[in-house]
Order: C-alpha cells, then structure tokens, then sequence
C-alpha cells in the first residue's frame, strides 16, 4: 500500500528522514536559545505547563512552507497552510490526550533535536496516535480514551504526519534524566478541497507570519 492509500485508510503517516539532519541540528538549536533567554514562566499555562514553546515563529512559518510540496506529495491533497507551532519538553512533561483544531486539520510533527540522559540505549519519546475512533466537529471535544494507541518513534528529521481534527494524539511523561530534552514542531494545514477552507486559511491570520492568535495551543 502506497503512502497515498496508508494515509487515506489510516490517517496518519510515520516517514523517517524528511528533513536533513544539518538543518534539524540549526533549528533545535535556535529553539534551546531561544529557551535560554526567555523568561521562565511564573505560572502554568497551554497544554504543557512551564513548556518554552512559540506560535508563528518566522523560522517555523519558513520551514512550513519548505514542507508543503511534501506534504502534498504524502498526502496526494492540495493545502494551504495555517500555523506552526513549537515546543520545548523536559523530563517530567505530558502532552496530554486530544484532538485538534480545524486550523489542524492535516498536521505534521516534526523531531527537530533529542538529547537523553540516564535512559537506555534503545529509549525513544515518541508519539501516540489512535486511529480507532474518527472524530468530527460534533464531537465537542468527547476523547474516547479507551484504547492504549501506537506509540511511533521519532529521531531527529522524522516526521508523522496525521489528521488532526480525526484520531487521538498524545505523548506520555518524559521520563529521562536531568539535562534531558525533545524539540518539536508542529506545521498545519487544510484541504483545499475540505470544509475548513477558505475559513482557517493562514488560521485567521492576514497571512503566514503575522502575529500570535492563539497563545495556548493543542498540538
């Protein structure tokens, strides 16, 4: 079964080695500087509390668009984008069980960096996905939670790509030692063809680039 059928039937896809290495390498960096001189969070908020994590970030917004063609090749749909989103975990972090957004509606999460300590040779903090269960708008945010998932791995310039809005993703505690870290980014789009279009072309935003909407996302 080709890339275009898997994603059909399924509704994600697990590629490895789509973004080069070097280019990985670069942007975890800039998210770890970026880290490093940004005021820590007194208080709580977004999806994973105390995460340094960034919406619309150019660089990000940059490499979504370097993504789309490949998007669309995997995916065999015409996207537009919406936003980027990304995140720095640390060991004790949960990305909590969820759906998306309509802005999400084909998504990609992108391993950017990893560094691990205290684990063993084989450790990998990858994502879950649960396919058994395709939502829609009318769910009302209703998580099935019933079934354990796939977990898939993810290295630096992995990709998985998945239908947001539809099946249940997720990521358990990071459990790793001091000093230990994951970058992540996450590229959304919508179909052309789809019902999200044009509504949350660019996620409401003049266009790609422009400024924070949402500084809490689900992603």
């Amino acid at each position: 079964m080709n890339n275009l059928d898997l994603f059909k039937n399924d509704a994600y896809l697990d590629l490895k080695g789509i973004i080069p290495k070097d280019m990985c390498n670069l942007v975890s960096q800039y998210a770890l500087l970026q880290e490093l001189v940004t005021p820590k969070k007194e208080e709580a908020e977004g999806q994973v509390p105390f995460a340094h994590s960034g919406y619309g970030d150019l660089l990000m917004e940059t490499l979504m668009l370097f993504m789309k063609p490949h998007m669309e090749a995997h995916t065999g749909l015409e996207l537009c984008p919406t936003y980027t989103y990304f995140r720095v975990y640390r060991p004790g972090m949960i990305l909590e069980r969820h759906t998306d957004r309509p802005s999400c509606e084909v998504s990609t999460t992108v391993c950017l960096g990893t560094n691990y300590t205290n684990v063993s040779q084989d450790f990998n903090w990858g994502m879950y996905v649960d396919n058994t269960y395709r939502h829609n708008a009318d769910d009302n945010g209703f998580i099935s939670a019933n079934n354990p998932g796939k977990m898939i791995s993810q290295s630096p310039g992995d990709i998985i790509v998945y239908r947001g809005c539809e099946i249940e993703h997720w990521r358990e505690e990071f459990v790793a030692g001091q000093g230990s870290w994951q970058v992540q980014a996450f590229f959304h789009y919508i179909n052309k063809a789809g019902p999200y279009y044009p509504e949350f072309a660019y996620d409401k935003r003049p266009g790609i680039g422009f400024p924070l909407r949402h500084p809490a996302e689900k992603t």
